[in-house]
């Protein structure tokens, strides 16, 4: 995962929030909406600013009373009813990681989609060994990602394995073939971040996509290889969330990434992270914890990033 690419869609998103013409060549600070406002207009982007970046900081309670004074200048606004939605499931599941300054959950939607995160048997048991000899998708427990990107990671675990590629797919909801991308392995075990190809086909706002991930074991057998599948959208993303998110450094989005159901792009900045630092045990623990609140084997969740 190319941290450059990934802090470049937030930044192209920050500038289309903001309705300019060019992407600048550096993005300064985004001004504060001013406090005494009459504008209702103003007054909602503020608090609806002021919850994103509340939440943050990881308070969540004062960020809820920001999202309800917004609403109450929109009655309905969905990315209102939304943001609070968020944060009131993230407090009601785990108050202890409500509290918590470095801890990082996830409480996916309750909304899903149907899938198969980790594969089954097949014929052909030989081309995968060791004891965790199946892939898994790295997907919440109701199959269903979120990304702000048009070209996102998706992320698998694929066991120790004789093949030499992986295959990913990717369809529309309405079962049209956009994307089959062949994917190099090397044989050994741990968890695969696997890009979209841009140049192949590019997510767009408000719609869902559903992938296939498989191994090819045998490629003249392709519906006998063990595969997984799920799906993944592309979110309509409120722009005061994207404003809010240019003017955050990578660790500091994990929480607002987190509570906004954007799953893939949680992960996608916590790899950025490991690979910036490695050895940091706080982002090792959040990469830990993100995947455990999502139902991910502790066998898996430990498991090394293959590059």
């Amino acid at each position: 995962m190319s941290a450059h690419r990934f802090g470049l869609a937030w930044l192209l998103l920050g500038t289309l929030a903001m309705g300019m013409g060019e992407l600048p060549v550096i993005l300064p600070s985004l001004p504060a909406v001013a406090q005494n406002s009459s504008n209702p207009a103003s007054e909602f982007d503020r608090y609806m600013q002021r919850g994103y970046q509340l939440t943050a900081k990881r308070d969540y309670q004062s960020a809820l009373a920001n999202f309800r004074r917004a609403l109450s200048l929109r009655p309905g606004n969905r990315y209102a009813l939304m943001a609070i939605s968020n944060v009131e499931a993230y407090i009601a599941r785990d108050r202890y990681a409500a509290q918590s300054s470095h801890r990082l959950t996830f409480v996916p939607l309750n909304r899903g989609m149907p899938g198969q995160r980790v594969a089954g048997a097949t014929r052909f048991g030989e081309c995968t060994q060791g004891s965790l000899a199946k892939i898994v998708a790295i997907v919440p427990d109701n199959n269903l990602g979120m990304t702000a990107v048009d070209n996102p990671s998706l992320f698998f675990f694929v066991p120790q394995s004789t093949a030499k590629s992986a295959e990913l797919m990717l369809l529309s909801e309405a079962g049209d073939l956009l994307l089959a991308q062949q994917v190099p392995l090397n044989g050994k075990a741990g968890i695969l971040p696997v890009t979209v190809d841009a140049s192949k086909v590019k997510l767009q706002p408000g719609q869902k996509y559903q992938w296939i991930f498989s191994l090819t074991c045998k490629p003249n057998e392709p519906d006998a290889n063990p595969f997984v599948t799920g799906w993944i959208e592309r979110a309509e993303l409120d722009r005061n969330l994207a404003r809010v998110m240019t003017t955050l450094a990578p660790a500091d989005r994990l929480p607002l990434l987190a509570t906004s159901q954007l799953w893939n792009d949680t992960l996608a900045t916590l790899v950025e992270l490991q690979q910036r630092n490695p050895d940091n045990p706080v982002i090792k623990q959040q990469w830990q914890d993100l995947l455990k609140s999502a139902g991910i084997e502790p066998q898996i969740v430990n498991m090394p990033l293959l590059r």
